[in-house]
């Protein structure tokens, strides 16, 4: 089989439908689709079971809600594709998405294909072209001389786009990486994991066909005002380290600027809690204590203006200012 597309599913009743829908009815019939129900308390997890019922290549797993990586990871140990693609279960793809994905497999044997997406705000649809003047073919030396040096983060800011969706990964290359992924990360688990496969992979082919439709909903993760983990920027940096040679290139002054750049967001994040501005400032000074936060901050060297203001703020530790700044983001 050649793919095994997961479908995380948590209260997308209203989506899930169209997600399955456009999923089966793609040309390239040669997949498995796993609908990982994750504990959902809505009538997501009777849909599922309904597909399952009428399409033997729908599978279903049941499981108490664990978050996100959680449910990929449930849906990855049910999986038998040579090739691991995600979609979120709010979203959908177009036509022809699957067969992008197989032809570049057919043609280079890369062991990742990297696609655009359309954003699709009730109807209101826009393309975005992550991938805008990287289009085409890298073999492992074309990688290293052109992905690498923005894997993790450019002294420009420009970093590799990292979205797990939008993707086909060669399982034997993303299952390790994804399974060594804390299931309490709810923000950045998806570079914590594509970016360590970037760096695995012999060979990657990117194409600008924008073919998966990304769906604000407003019960998004990233659209809920809530605190992060101040811990989980370091929680994802060492998934990083564990399968990237951080020595190498200049993966460490890039670690750096990744991390005082998620720094920064967690910390700005922490106002969105509803306590006092002390006991919040408490939590943050005693964050910015860690070790890998303090060598990052203070070696972070960039020339992108908004990395420059993150990492003197957090230097001097000005959370005053970070609160404001953190109101009118």
């Amino acid at each position: 089989m050649l793919f095994s597309i997961i479908v995380p599913v948590y209260k997308v009743e209203k989506y899930l439908k169209c997600c399955i829908e456009s999923i089966l009815t793609q040309s390239q019939s040669d997949f498995e689709v796993i609908l990982v129900d994750d504990g959902s308390p809505d009538n997501s997890p009777q849909i599922c079971d309904e597909y399952a019922e009428k399409d033997k290549r729908v599978k279903v797993v049941h499981k108490q809600n664990g978050g996100l990586v959680s449910a990929r990871k449930a849906g990855l140990k049910a999986s038998s594709g040579e090739y691991i693609v995600n979609i979120d279960g709010d979203d959908y793809i177009k036509q022809g998405y699957l067969e992008e994905f197989a032809t570049a497999i057919e043609k280079h044997n890369a062991d990742i294909v990297c696609l655009s997406y359309i954003e699709d705000a009730d109807g209101k649809i826009k393309n975005s072209l992550e991938f805008d003047g990287l289009e085409g073919y890298y073999d492992r030396e074309k990688l290293e001389r052109e992905i690498f040096p923005f894997l993790l983060k450019r002294i420009d800011g420009k970093s590799f786009p990292s979205t797990i969706c939008m993707k086909a990964f060669r399982k034997s290359i993303f299952e390790p990486i994804q399974m060594s992924v804390d299931d309490d990360i709810v923000m950045g688990e998806d570079y914590a994991c594509v970016k360590p496969c970037v760096f695995k992979a012999s060979s990657i082919y990117i194409s600008n066909k924008c073919l998966y439709g990304y769906r604000f909903n407003p019960r998004s993760i990233t659209k809920n005002k809530k605190a992060f983990d101040l811990y989980g920027v370091e929680k994802r940096i060492n998934v990083i380290k564990k399968h990237v040679n951080i020595d190498e290139f200049d993966f460490k002054a890039q670690s750096y600027r990744l991390i005082t750049h998620s720094l920064f967001n967690a910390v700005c994040s922490q106002f969105n809690r509803d306590e006092k501005y002390s006991v919040i400032k408490g939590d943050i000074l005693k964050a910015l204590k860690l070790p890998m936060y303090d060598e990052a901050v203070k070696n972070c060297i960039t020339t992108n203006k908004k990395l420059k203001l993150a990492k003197f703020l957090l230097k001097h530790k000005l959370m005053f200012l970070i609160k404001i700044i953190s109101r009118v983001r």
